[in-house]
């Protein structure tokens, strides 16, 4: 029976509702052994976030001729235009990124753009499998929250202001997954230490 109804946009099954829903496709692309395997799978899925893993652009073709497939008779349908490719190469080869655009990859007839990085539940990954960039998304963003505290709330008392930091400045979302070799973390607790100083008073 085709499903003709989507999952409510922010409920708190929706997440589980489509991983069932998905299921099956996740099953179909595991069995015909073509994707790059973490474990048991070759795609990774959560709520309507898909990320397929192949060695090469016909493997990867081959796949999302699956997905088109499951997606006809399942009355679904994948956005190319949400949908982006990213290859992962080695330092020796990275001069074949300037040939990717020639490998054709695509969502039903319409063609995957290609990206040196992509923004895939709230982390930033880079084809250069470094964090640095994402690191300083998060220093960016870390660096406007406090100047928006200290604009807002400039007059409030100290205390209250670092009660403030505290619950709209410390999130550091995806935190975990950064290499502590990178040297934009020591940027980053510079940035933490200036920002704790200025809500703190000791410096302006």
């Amino acid at each position: 029976m085709a499903a003709t109804n989507d999952v409510k946009q922010g409920g708190v099954l929706s997440p589980v509702l489509f991983c069932v829903y998905v299921d099956d496709l996740l099953v179909r692309l595991s069995k015909i052994g073509v994707g790059c395997f973490i474990g048991r799978t070759c795609a990774l899925a959560y709520a309507d976030d898909i990320v397929l893993v192949a060695p090469s652009a016909f493997a990867l073709q081959k796949m999302l001729a699956v997905c088109d497939k499951y997606a006809l008779e399942y009355c679904m349908s994948f956005n190319a235009q949400k949908s982006k490719c990213m290859a992962l190469l080695a330092k020796s080869r990275r001069f074949l990124a300037s040939q990717l655009d020639s490998c054709g990859s695509s969502v039903g007839i319409r063609p995957m753009e290609f990206v040196i990085s992509y923004l895939h539940l709230g982390h930033l990954i880079s084809n250069k499998l470094e964090d640095d960039d994402d690191i300083a998304r998060s220093q960016g963003q870390f660096i406007g929250q406090v100047n928006n505290v200290l604009t807002y709330f400039c007059k409030l008392d100290c205390f209250v202001r670092y009660r403030l930091f505290q619950s709209f400045c410390t999130s550091y979302y995806g935190c975990e997954l950064w290499s502590l070799r990178s040297r934009k973390l020591i940027d980053f607790c510079h940035a933490w230490n200036k920002g704790v100083r200025r809500i703190l008073e000791f410096t302006i």
